[in-house]
């Protein structure tokens, strides 16, 4: 099956996503509020300084009387005669604007550091549930999607959505206050010229909309163009060797230079289509600025305006043209969160991994496992993996599977640990149906070595001790170690177990990583223990001492055996010989042979190689 990069778009109203957003900041709603607040006492001193103009000018001239401008007569009104004393005016302007500038830098700080709060609490939850959320995916997902595809959710994705929750909402809110406040401003000073005004804003809204439409399309593309850069990045990277031995270099380089220059093309439609938004609402608000100058102009329009007033008027109206391209610009920020957030909640939304019922298993767990008449297949159109597999096996026996790659060996003991259910039958431990047991309990149970090492970057120590086994007593660790036949090889590693062991443990070899996946598998302890391949990467000698081990290990446990080795499984109690997903041949080693038939032809091909 083919992975991609992105699942299929649904169809989501821009809105309903954002308000869903926004739910994030409930926790956190009174910094919120605080943080508007801030905004709006920033704003509300920015239109003050553009009026407090109108005294300035007012109080170089005939002064600050109540016959004068649209402050003045306020102001004035409080003094005697209405006219406000000279000496009062001289330090009253510069101390009011003085007041007004530190207040205005105060409601800036308040609102950009509590904005900033929130949005940090908001991405850093978002991203904690995204993150639980794909541990709690089916192994389907996984195998249909590819991991950049995911990492890129949770890198970039998450970090578009930190600019339309930080920087675009604080925008919002500021400048909008901003362009609240200087209308207010405008009506009460010159309600008929700022009519004028109101004309343009159906225009502006209409351009918004449709522009916002292209925003969010195209912030579609630049989202999963950016998880192609991320995949083939990765790919690069994990597969560095082969590259290297293989001279793909410049085969790599082009895939990468592809991803990355249709990234470019992506952002850079973005680019023209903001920059052409933002340009036709400036151009936009340019005109209504210079109709009303033509209109200020006129005869009889502003006689009753003082100079000052004129001047502050003017000065008011001229300052909205920053605030609307500001919005407009911001736009553009939102709509990519909006497009980052849909796709983050695609993932958010996917169906979690079955976890059971509340069937409890027997207690002690025997380990007894059986299959009636067990059908998959990893799509209802494909083929099937497994058909019509029935079989039962007892505490403490070994069974192995063995049969040529594809044969459904894997999947068999992958659908035991649920990692998928099936499409058809089901699976029994100790007579109790799987899919009705809790998953975590099921689990619990059952250990697994599979040929695909996983190893963290932590100590030696703590990738056997993993997960719910960090509590086991030491005593118990060593001997897990001491039983795999890693001892020798921990402690001649510079801090031993403390050792941090790196990505994925490469400073090791594949037969010293292999016995560490084993030792974990050991400490669990689990009565059913599934070994896929678990010997793959060991030498001769290290494969020898190991299956002394696992012997005595799988004493009183039972045990599946994937080995393509058939030298490996001679001793088990039975061997399975699956063939296109059905078990072909069922007996010990000697039976097999004696029978002449797919088994033993496996086994002379390996022996003749």
């Amino acid at each position: 099956m083919k992975k991609v990069n992105t699942p299929p778009s649904k169809p989501q109203r821009g809105a309903q996503t954002y308000r869903r957003l926004l739910v994030y900041a409930r926790p956190h709603l009174a910094i919120f509020g605080v943080a508007v607040l801030g905004f709006f006492l920033f704003s509300i001193m920015g239109v003050s300084l553009i009026a407090v103009t109108e005294l300035l000018l007012d109080a170089v001239g005939a002064g600050i009387q109540e016959s004068r401008g649209f402050l003045s007569r306020v102001v004035a009104s409080h003094y005697p005669a209405g006219v406000m004393p000279q000496d009062t005016a001289r330090w009253l302007v510069p101390f009011a604007m003085l007041i007004i500038i530190v207040l205005r830098a105060i409601g800036n700080f308040v609102g950009s550091y509590g904005m900033a709060y929130v949005g940090r609490a908001v991405i850093h939850q978002l991203r904690a549930q995204l993150f639980e959320k794909i541990g709690q995916l089916p192994s389907a997902y996984f195998d249909r999607y590819t991991s950049a595809y995911l990492i890129s959710k949770v890198s970039y994705n998450v970090e578009q959505v930190t600019n339309s929750i930080t920087k675009a909402v604080k925008v919002l809110f500021r400048e909008s206050f901003t362009v609240i406040g200087l209308l207010t401003y405008l009506l009460l000073v010159n309600w008929k010229l700022t009519l004028t005004f109101f004309i343009f804003a159906p225009l502006i809204a209409f351009i918004v909309r449709i522009v916002g439409k292209r925003f969010r399309k195209l912030s579609h593309r630049i989202q999963n163009s950016m998880g192609d850069v991320t995949h083939v990045t990765q790919e690069a990277i994990n597969g560095y060797q082969v590259v290297r031995m293989y001279g793909g270099q410049d085969y790599e380089k082009s895939r990468f230079h592809s991803a990355s220059d249709n990234n470019r093309r992506q952002f850079m439609k973005l680019v023209v289509a903001n920059n052409t938004s933002v340009s036709v609402i400036q151009i936009l608000v340019g005109f209504s600025t210079a109709t009303i100058v033509w209109l200020a102009l006129a005869p009889g329009m502003v006689e009753s305006m003082t100079a000052g007033v004129f001047a502050a008027y003017i000065g008011a109206a001229a300052s909205l043209a920053k605030p609307v391209r500001s919005l407009s610009e911001v736009f553009a920020d939102i709509q990519k969160g909006i497009a980052a957030a849909e796709s983050i909640f695609e993932v958010m939304d996917a169906p979690k991994e079955s976890q059971g019922g509340d069937l409890a298993l027997p207690k002690p767990v025997r380990g007894t496992v059986t299959f009636e008449a067990l059908e998959f297949s990893y799509d209802p159109a494909a083929p099937r993996v497994l058909s019509g597999i029935s079989f039962s096996v007892e505490p403490g026996e070994t069974v192995a599977l063995v049969g040529a790659s594809g044969s459904g060996k894997s999947t068999l003991v992958s659908l035991l640990a649920r990692f998928y259910e099936p499409t058809g039958g089901r699976i029994l431990v100790d007579g109790a149906d799987i899919s009705a047991v809790p998953l975590k309990e099921l689990r619990r149970h059952i250990s697994m070595v599979s040929q695909n090492i996983v190893l963290f970057n932590d100590s030696v120590y703590r990738n056997i001790a993993y997960g719910e086994l960090e509590h086991a007593p030491r005593e118990n660790v060593l001997r897990a170690i001491e039983q795999a036949h890693a001892s020798q090889f921990i402690g001649e590693l510079p801090q031993g177990q403390d050792t941090v062991l790196g990505d994925n443990a490469q400073m090791l070899s594949g037969g010293q990583r292999q016995r560490l996946s084993i030792a974990r598998a050991l400490l669990k302890d689990a009565p059913i223990l599934i070994l896929d391949e678990a010997t793959s990467a060991l030498d001769n000698e290290s494969e020898r001492h190991i299956q002394a081990a696992l012997t005595e290990v799988m004493k009183n446990r039972t045990t599946f055996v994937i080995a393509h080795r058939l030298s490996t499984i001679e001793n088990a109690d039975r061997i399975l010989v699956m063939e296109k997903g059905r078990i072909v041949e069922s007996g010990n080693h000697a039976e097999l042979l004696s029978q002449g038939g797919r088994y033993a032809s496996l086994l002379q091909q390996q022996t003749m190689g």
